[in-house]
């Protein structure tokens, strides 16, 4: 196929309904002129520190992309598209989670609720040569959490409050509409809803540690969302 962008949809279809699914939430939670801004803001973020971190390996520390496993895939720059899009409704997800709790200050419980989002994504993705992700990326020098760096959570937890940070930033002064909050539940439901399919994966190539772990890692805020949801539930 010589079209790089219909080869990237065509192979990544999860990418693209986990994108949707983000514009249509955000859409009725915070109006489309803010999502779209988190979109925007999110993709540019993401796309520069990736940029850097296969350059310099900051701000993930050193990893490598394997072109030969992405063939025919839009790559800008040495950077999958659909890698930093991805960005932008994990922002989203997490930051609607935590705006659900009522969780203070939102900006940087979001960039931890985002990070602890990578600590299930990304021990499984650095296997995807054991499933229909691929093996388009390795660590090499490894890494001590499942294969993964620590330095690699401390990128995402500093990508993930400069791109929360300048959402918020320029959300308060470009966009005067309050934001609707149709339906602010589907926040977290988006959020577990991307990581119980990572999760699946993890069972289906035998990782059940991985996802035992992340599980355990998780169960705070499980339990604050049952409890939350408790409280929104009639007598």
């Amino acid at each position: 196929m010589d079209n790089p962008l219909l080869h990237t949809i065509m192979m990544r279809p999860y990418v693209i309904g986990f994108l949707v699914s983000f514009l249509v939430i955000g859409c009725l939670n915070r109006g489309v002129a803010r999502t779209f801004l988190l979109l925007v803001v999110g993709f540019v973020v993401a796309y520069a520190s990736e940029w850097a971190s296969i350059r310099w390996g900051i701000p993930y520390g050193d990893y490598l992309y394997i072109y030969s496993a992405m063939e025919n895939e839009l790559i800008i720059g040495g950077v999958p598209l659909w890698d930093s899009i991805s960005y932008s409704f994990l922002a989203y997800a997490s930051y609607e989670t935590v705006a659900f709790l009522r969780w203070k200050p939102r900006i940087l419980l979001s960039a931890i609720v985002m990070t602890l989002a990578d600590v299930v994504i990304d021990p499984i993705t650095v296997r995807g040569d054991e499933w229909f992700l691929g093996k388009i990326y390795f660590y090499p020098e490894g890494g001590i959490y499942f294969g993964v760096p620590i330095s690699n959570f401390a990128g995402w937890f500093l990508v993930a409050y400069l791109i929360l940070s300048i959402y918020e930033f320029l959300a308060a002064r470009w966009i005067q509409q309050e934001a609707p909050m149709r339906a602010p539940q589907f926040g977290p439901y988006f959020y577990y809803g991307i990581l119980s399919f990572i999760g699946i994966v993890g069972i289906f190539i035998g990782e059940f540690w991985i996802v035992l772990v992340s599980l355990l890692i998780h169960l705070p805020i499980l339990i604050a969302l049952k409890k939350r949801f408790h409280k929104q539930t009639p007598s």
